[in-house]
């Protein structure tokens, strides 16, 4: 019983597979880079939520003492976080947009 269920879902997977590559071309560089741009600018709002978040948490109490090393250091943190994230969105996007304009067949 368990056996065939599987079974069952391995060849609904398999057309389901089969329908969205002939659909939209997700076996493509196109395809992986539009996946890439989309995932990477989902990240880098994610982040900047968390920046905007972050500077709210921090402006609430004024920092003094001990606690402004920890801001400075997480703050440098998620700079580099986000220009990281950036980095990759941009040049996915930029690769993205290379690829439709020379790809025409």
């Amino acid at each position: 019983m368990l056996n065939r269920l599987f079974r069952e879902l391995r060849i609904e997977f398999y057309w389901v597979k089969k329908e969205l590559t002939r659909r939209w071309h997700l076996d493509t560089p196109i395809g992986i880079v539009g996946v890439i741009v989309l995932l990477s600018g989902l990240g880098l709002f994610l982040l900047i939520g968390q920046g905007i978040a972050k500077i709210f948490r921090a402006a609430i109490p004024w920092v003094t003492g001990n606690s402004v090393s920890t801001v400075y250091w997480s703050s440098i943190g998620l700079a580099l976080k986000v220009s990281f994230v950036f980095l990759v969105f941009a040049t996915s996007l930029l690769l993205l947009f290379w690829l439709k304009s020379h790809n025409r067949r």
